[in-house]
Parts: C-alpha cells; sequence; structure tokens
C-alpha cells in the first residue's frame, strides 16, 4: 500500500514538474517568437517610414531554429517559408507536428504587410528530450524521490508557485507600463507635426518615464552586484533635482507641490539617494487625485512626503515593500519602486516608516 502511495505521490509530482517544464518552455519559445516577430515588423514599419519600397523582403531573416512568413490584408503569402494553412483567428498556435507559431499584427499594413508569422521547429524535440529524462529519473530513483517528492511538494512548490505568479504578473504590469509612454512617442513622432509643443511635451514625458522604469530596473537587477560609490550627498540637492525632473508630471495631472527643504547632507551612494527620493515623489504623484496636493519636507534629518491620495488599506500595508506587490491594479506601476526604496532604507540604516488611510492619503517618513 505504501509503495502504491509513494509511486502515485511521485506520478504526480513528476507530471506537475513536466507541466510546469512544458509551460515554462512554451511560453519561453512564444516570447522568443515574438521578438523575432516584432523584429521583423519593425524592419518594416521603418522601411515604410523612410518613405516606402527600401526594404527587399527577401532580406528578412530570422534566428537559426525559425522561419517566417509574410502576409496582405486578404491573407495572401507575400513572402513564405511556412508550408502548411495558417490560422490567422490564433495569436499563438500550434500545429499537426507541434510547432509553435505566432501571428503577429504589429506591422499595421505597412509595406502592404498585415500579417507576420513566425514558427519554430525544435520546441517538440525538446519536449521529446523532456520526457525521457523524466521517465529515466523516475525509474532509476523511484524510492528516493517518493519521500523527498513529498517533502517538496509541501514545503517548496508552493512558494515556487507564488514566486512564479509574482514574475508572471511582474512581466505583465512592466509590460503594460512601457506600453503607455512607448504608445505616446509613436502617436507623437507619426503625427502631421510631430514639433508642436502638445507633442514635444508629450514626447518628453514619455522618455523620463521610460528612462525612470529603466533606472528602476537597472538598479533592481544590477546595482546589488556593482561596486558602491559611498560618498558625501547633499540630500537637498538631490531632491530638488528630483523633484524639478517629476513636477511635469505633477502639473499634468494638477497636482500642487508644496516644499520646505532645508540643507542637509549623508553619506551613500548618490544613485541610491536619486531612488529614494525618485521613487517615493513618483509614487505620491501616481496615486494624487487630480488636483490633488503633496507636501515634501527635508529637515532636522527627516524627510516626509504626504499626499492625499487614495491611500493603502492597513492589511495592505506590510506587504507593500515586497518586490513585484502593487497595492492597487488602479494605476500603473509593476511593485518594484519601493521595494528598492526599503532595500536602501535597510542598506545605508535609514528608518522607514508608512501611515495611510484609504481615500484620505499616505505619509512616508524617512530618518537618516
Amino acid at each position: 500500500m505504501y509503495l502504491i502511495s509513494a509511486f502515485v505521490l511521485l506520478a504526480l509530482i513528476f507530471l506537475f514538474f513536466y507541466q510546469v517544464q512544458y509551460s515554462l518552455q512554451k511560453e519561453l519559445f512564444y516570447a522568443k517568437l515574438s521578438d523575432q516577430a516584432n523584429k521583423i515588423s519593425s524592419k518594416i514599419t521603418y522601411a515604410q517610414m523612410m518613405g516606402g519600397g527600401r526594404l527587399d523582403f527577401k532580406e528578412l531573416k530570422t534566428k537559426e531554429g525559425f522561419k517566417f512568413a509574410l502576409f496582405d490584408k486578404d491573407k495572401n503569402a507575400i513572402i513564405s517559408h511556412i508550408s502548411h494553412k495558417i490560422d490567422f483567428s490564433k495569436k499563438y498556435y500550434k500545429d499537426k507536428e507541434g510547432h509553435l507559431g505566432v501571428v503577429d499584427t504589429s506591422s499595421f499594413g505597412h509595406m502592404g504587410v498585415y500579417f507576420v508569422v513566425v514558427e519554430e521547429s525544435s520546441f517538440s524535440q525538446i519536449i521529446n528530450r523532456l520526457k525521457s529524462r523524466l521517465g529515466l529519473v523516475f525509474l532509476v530513483i523511484f524510492s528516493i524521490l517518493s519521500i523527498v517528492g513529498y517533502l517538496l511538494s509541501r514545503l517548496f512548490i508552493k512558494p515556487i508557485q507564488d514566486e512564479r505568479a509574482k514574475l508572471d504578473r511582474f512581466i505583465k504590469d512592466s509590460t503594460h507600463e512601457l506600453n503607455t509612454p512607448i504608445t505616446a512617442l509613436l502617436m507623437s513622432t507619426s503625427s502631421s507635426d510631430p514639433t508642436s509643443d502638445k507633442n514635444l511635451e508629450r514626447i518628453r514625458l514619455s522618455a523620463i518615464r521610460i528612462s525612470k522604469i529603466y533606472e528602476d530596473l537597472t538598479y533592481s537587477l544590477i546595482n546589488s552586484q556593482k561596486d558602491e560609490n559611498i560618498t558625501r550627498v547633499w540630500m537637498d540637492e538631490v531632491l530638488k533635482d528630483q523633484l524639478k525632473t517629476l513636477k511635469p508630471f505633477a502639473d499634468k495631472k494638477s497636482i500642487a507641490i508644496d516644499t520646505d527643504i532645508e540643507r542637509f547632507s549623508y553619506f551613500i551612494d548618490k544613485e541610491s539617494a536619486i531612488r529614494l527620493f525618485s521613487n517615493l515623489i513618483l509614487n505620491a504623484i501616481k496615486y494624487t487625485n487630480p488636483n490633488g496636493k503633496i507636501k515634501i519636507t527635508l529637515k532636522n534629518r527627516t524627510f516626509i512626503i504626504e499626499d492625499n491620495g487614495i491611500g493603502i488599506s492597513k492589511e495592505k500595508l506590510r506587504a507593500i515593500f515586497e518586490r513585484f506587490y502593487r497595492a492597487t491594479n488602479t494605476e500603473g506601476g509593476f511593485g518594484i519602486g519601493l521595494s528598492i526604496v526599503y532595500d536602501i532604507c535597510k542598506k545605508y540604516g535609514i528608518s522607514v516608516e508608512v501611515d495611510s488611510v484609504p481615500q484620505k492619503g499616505s505619509r512616508f517618513g524617512l530618518g537618516f
């Protein structure tokens, strides 16, 4: 009875592991396929913007192991390296031979191309190898993994699922967050008068937003591997620079910012100081309603930023500094700003306090 139970448990674990790996591999291939399709669409769009007729479709290429096809508005092939019939009703598909493909429409009819289809030929081989290896491991270490598998399922699988869910949410949120400024840039540069004051301001705000996103991602993912350059930094100057940079975002929402700033220095890596103030200010602007108010104080070795925005419920306050966590889905963002703030405070001995009341606002305080 025990062996039967152990066998069933182990089989379920291997099946779960297989499903997870299958899904991960499938998502990875779809991401690669989308990337290849986007590159082809970008080349087509660029050729159209440069006057059209400058791109020879035969010169378009994909990475080894991928093949592509271009179709016009009526789904007739302009050029095709794919022999089977394409189902244009699905963005992602899997053919009878197990090959994955993606149908991309981001060329928007430029150069007569309405559909870009990219397909791969190695997914089924990878999955077959995965099955063989899992089967071999299952037979060799059945008795051992009966026990280990049970422990793993109780101790590790749930946290892995949680982390994967956070990562999936981060990918979706970051894609959405980047889409807004990128769309604004494309609309502004492709308008009839891209140098108008309105378009130039839109371009400037979009460029600043993309820059801030890039800086946060770089700091969060790479900064821990960098050598710190701790120096005496005048925090009031850093704060004023960030307020100057981010003021257009507040002006766009008609948010008033009151400041009370005194001269103050602190030994810290300057990039960390920038990220500290930038994320807290952007966070306040993002969650403050239009025509609202933000008050910023830097006095007596204390930084305080208060807003009258949407606030945060008490049960969510404990988690706001976790990476990829978002207390609300009503605004943009992807959950790394406050985690960066917390990491910086922890690293440089800065105390942090948060008070918030839903629909009344939030108050963040830092003690240096």
